[in-house]
């Protein structure tokens, strides 16, 4: 392994058995980066997708424990906010039994599912870590393409308003 950054052959990436030698070696390792960090910005989409929809389902399960337990009055409220679906929900904070709830409950589908996605990303990073600290400027000038790639194609999802503030 060469210390320095190089555009050489040779160097162990991620397996043992990936090695790449000869320049159309690399080559194919560096198409496989790319498509390997567009599909860590794929989960990092999803994910940011998953917890809108998560937030709104805790929310949700909130007011209607709320609801039930007779904590909340029943007049509708002057503040209405509308989501993504077109529903309204109340933008004052939700409180119960006098006090603000500032953690939503655990809903172990949501919280489970929440940890799976961050095992990936995880493993993705690290995997992709492991590529830089090869010091081989061909991977990472691929990573690089790859995560700019990765976010021109699926940065709009997850995010509220597609984006824009």
């Amino acid at each position: 392994m060469t210390p320095w950054l190089h555009f050489t052959g040779g160097d162990y990436l991620i397996f043992e058995t990936w090695q790449p030698e000869s320049k159309g070696a690399i080559a194919g390792a560096c198409i496989g980066l790319i498509v390997f960090c567009i599909l860590e910005r794929l989960i990092m989409a999803l994910r940011r997708q998953m917890e809108i929809q998560w937030g709104s389902r805790a929310l949700a399960l909130i007011l209607q424990k709320q609801r039930n337990s007779n904590d909340v009055d029943d007049r509708p409220s002057d503040k209405m906010d509308a989501t993504e679906e077109g529903c309204s929900v109340p933008t004052t904070p939700v409180t119960g039994r006098g006090h603000l709830r500032l953690v939503p409950p655990f809903i172990p589908m949501h919280d489970i599912t929440r940890g799976i996605f961050q095992a990936f990303q995880a493993l993705f990073s690290y995997a992709l870590m492991l590529a830089i600290m090869t010091f081989n400027a061909a991977y990472i000038i691929s990573i690089i393409l790859g995560l700019a790639i990765g976010e021109v194609l699926f940065g709009r999802i997850g995010r509220l308003n597609g984006g824009r503030v």
